[in-house]
């Protein structure tokens, strides 16, 4: 279809809203030639930046124009926004951390009535505030 009359008919349009409207969407007619012609080429092959020099518009929109048409024409019913489209989401599964025993209580009574409660922390550690208490007398 490259060079075609068709194409070259709709390059023009696609120009003259351009220069009427410098942002915003298509109308949707027009949008949807686009995107019919944008699928035909994909069929064929074409990359979407070889059809976006074809039509005439930016890469993102032939994008766009290639990735719509293919839901639409495979019967999505509901559109994904805009950063959905272009980004794959897993399921995630949040869950509390899994405890198979209760954590490690360790009570110290020392002769001289000091009492320490020790929760959490590792052997190492206890014998270091052992030390420390022994070195503080």
């Amino acid at each position: 279809m490259p060079g075609s009359r068709e194409l070259v008919q709709l390059r023009a349009e696609l120009s003259r809203y351009r220069e009427q409207k410098s942002r915003g969407k298509y109308p949707s007619e027009l949008r949807e030639r686009a995107e019919a012609y944008a699928r035909e080429r994909t069929r064929a092959g074409a990359t979407p930046t070889e059809i976006a020099t074809e039509l005439g518009v930016h890469k993102m929109t032939a994008d766009r124009w290639v990735a719509d048409g293919e839901r639409a024409h495979e019967g999505a019913l509901a559109r994904a926004p805009k950063a959905a489209q272009q980004v794959p989401f897993l399921p995630v599964v949040v869950r509390p951390e899994r405890r198979d025993a209760p954590p490690l209580r360790l009570n110290v009574a020392f002769t001289d009535g000091t009492r320490m409660q020790v929760c959490g922390i590792s052997a190492h550690d206890v014998v270091e505030a052992i030390d420390a208490l022994r070195r503080g007398r």
